[in-house]
């Protein structure tokens, strides 16, 4: 019984609050006049009986378009002066260091990079597998790519990886700072 007195009890308080309350908004466009009908337009568009809206494809990328290093992120070598461990290339390697800055000296046949936060400073990997979060990658070269997890930025020099994306908001771009 409390339960229910109280419940009434805060919505009419709720109700009472917002008695009177209103919220307008405008602008210089909205103070010169109201806006004119459709029946005051001096053209008309071409009727079609085709339901289907016009699809408009987007242009085509232009090379001095293409993505650039998020300028909030060091450089590779300001990483690797910052590397809490520097480990040399196992087969297989796999970095699950939540925070930390790891360089990986050598060739990498297989490297996954899993967990929280990690940055990962590689030389050359055949097949490069991220899985976690907030992580960021800096590579010279990677053949195969394999990201998951959210927020993760792999930076690479040389060719495009082959890209399989199943993460959310991935960056992947050439790093050319």
């Amino acid at each position: 019984m409390h339960r229910i007195t109280a419940s009434a009890l805060a919505l009419g308080l709720g109700l009472a609050a917002l008695t009177g309350c209103a919220v307008s908004i405008t602008d210089e466009k909205d103070a010169a006049g109201p806006l004119p009908s459709p029946t005051d337009a001096t053209s008309v568009e071409a009727v079609t009986d085709d339901p289907r809206p016009e699809v408009i494809a987007p242009p085509a990328p232009d090379a001095s378009d293409a993505a650039e290093a998020p300028s909030n992120l060091r450089t590779r070598d300001e990483a690797i002066s910052l590397a809490d461990t520097t480990v040399a290339c196992t087969p297989g390697l796999v970095i699950a260091d939540d925070g930390k800055v790891v360089r990986v000296e050598g060739a990498c046949d297989d490297v996954t990079v899993s967990g929280f936060a990690t940055v990962v400073v590689l030389d050359d990997v055949s097949r490069l597998t991220v899985n976690g979060d907030g992580i960021v990658v800096y590579a010279q070269q990677v053949g195969d790519l394999a990201v998951s997890g959210d927020v993760n930025t792999i930076l690479w020099r040389g060719s495009a990886p082959r890209l399989d994306d199943t993460g959310v908001a991935t960056t992947s771009v050439r790093d050319e700072r």
